[in-house]
């Protein structure tokens, strides 16, 4: 069953990391920036444009989703899931810790919806991200919105945060 739950976004990211991680956040460069995430293996920072309330929805596989819109973003990466049931999904000053089932490899699917009303939360993003357990995961952005430079490499070499 999916799980939706409102969060506060600080700094305009919002991260999936490892529980157990020290620094978990990333540090941003000027490429970070434009292709609209910061990765490590153990922790991913995606940007949110502008708003700070936003609906997070997180999928298993091939659960459905519930929350509406169409997405202005999708960003694939791959995210390494180091103890069971041991994700969090935050920003700096908001987090919840998510069970998405066992250690592993996974296909992260970030995707940045339109806001809405979910429950007399109102939210100014909707974010849904789909957890596929892969061993070959891959890097793309598969949508980008006009904030967004897909023409570059992209940078999969992010530091953590101090």
């Amino acid at each position: 069953m999916a799980d939706i739950f409102p969060l506060f976004v600080s700094y305009q990211q919002v991260a999936v990391f490892n529980s157990n991680l020290d620094s978990p956040f990333n540090d941003w460069g000027p490429r970070h920036v434009s292709q609209g995430f910061s990765w490590r293996s153990e922790s991913v920072s995606f940007r949110i444009p502008d708003g700070e309330m936003c609906m997070i929805e997180v999928l298993r596989d091939a659960e459905s989703p519930t929350l509406g819109g169409v997405s202005t973003r999708e960003i694939l990466t791959p995210f390494e899931l180091i103890e069971d049931n041991s994700v969090i999904i935050g920003s700096i000053t908001d987090e919840n810790n998510i069970s998405i089932l066992e250690r592993g490899k996974y296909q992260v699917i970030f995707e940045l919806l339109p806001g809405g009303t979910n429950e007399l939360h109102k939210f100014d993003h909707g974010i849904r991200f789909r957890f596929v357990k892969k061993d070959d995961a891959v890097f793309e952005i598969r949508k980008a919105d006009q904030e967004m430079d897909t023409s570059s490499p992209l940078d999969l070499h992010a530091q953590a945060a101090q």
